[in-house]
């Protein structure tokens, strides 16, 4: 998922009806004005003044950055009881291939406040949404032979949602388009590899 910052006012392209700071998922499903709504809120963490420049000019901004930070990460919902864990505050979706490393019993930054946390609890992966002192509040525990699955649908979203930027970009910054495509896809990790698509948790990458 992404967390919406989108500044206020911005007219460079249309925008989602969007809450601030709430999670927008994504995959080949965003509207064209979601992948705007996401596009923008890279563009308000990462161009000072965009609310005052045009398309172009704030699609190049990004261009030049060293790196792209995404505010978000991965949601994890479980259908059997209705929990959900969501990411914690300064986490960014440009992690989210770090996920890979819980089942070795990797230490896994999620973020902060309130910092949720992922460790190995028998043949099973504890995600707490606050992993503090204590063993109260929410969590969900996903089988780590299921784990790599849940990772794969998360690529094949994530790809989708790339799939989707190029069409945005074609009528928005056509010039750029190409290049904005493959920043994005480097960013993120997109285009690496993963595993094999199974599972039954929902997985899902909610950011900008």
């Amino acid at each position: 998922m992404i967390e919406v910052r989108t500044p206020d006012p911005f007219g460079a392209w249309p925008l989602a009806e969007c809450d601030a700071f709430s999670g927008l998922a994504l995959s080949a499903l965003v509207s064209p004005a979601e992948v705007g709504t996401v596009m923008a809120t890279l563009a308000d963490v990462h161009v000072p003044d965009c609310e005052e420049l045009d398309a172009d000019t704030i699609v190049r901004r990004l261009l030049e950055q060293d790196a792209l930070i995404a505010p978000g990460g991965l949601e994890l919902h479980d259908p059997s009881t209705g929990v959900t864990i969501v990411p914690g505050c300064c986490s960014g979706l440009e992690d989210w291939r770090a996920w890979s490393e819980a089942p070795a019993g990797g230490d896994v930054w999620l973020g902060h406040d309130p910092a949720p946390s992922i460790a190995v609890n028998g043949d099973r992966l504890r995600v707490r949404q606050d992993g503090g002192p204590g063993e109260g509040g929410d969590f969900v525990d996903v089988p780590v032979a299921l784990f790599p699955a849940l990772l794969e649908t998360v690529h094949h979203d994530l790809v989708g949602f790339l799939g989707r930027v190029e069409e945005w970009a074609d009528g928005v910054t056509s010039s750029l388009s190409a290049a904005l495509v493959r920043r994005l896809d480097e960013a993120l990790s997109i285009s690496e590899p993963s595993g094999d698509v199974a599972g039954v948790y929902g997985l899902r990458p909610t950011p900008p």
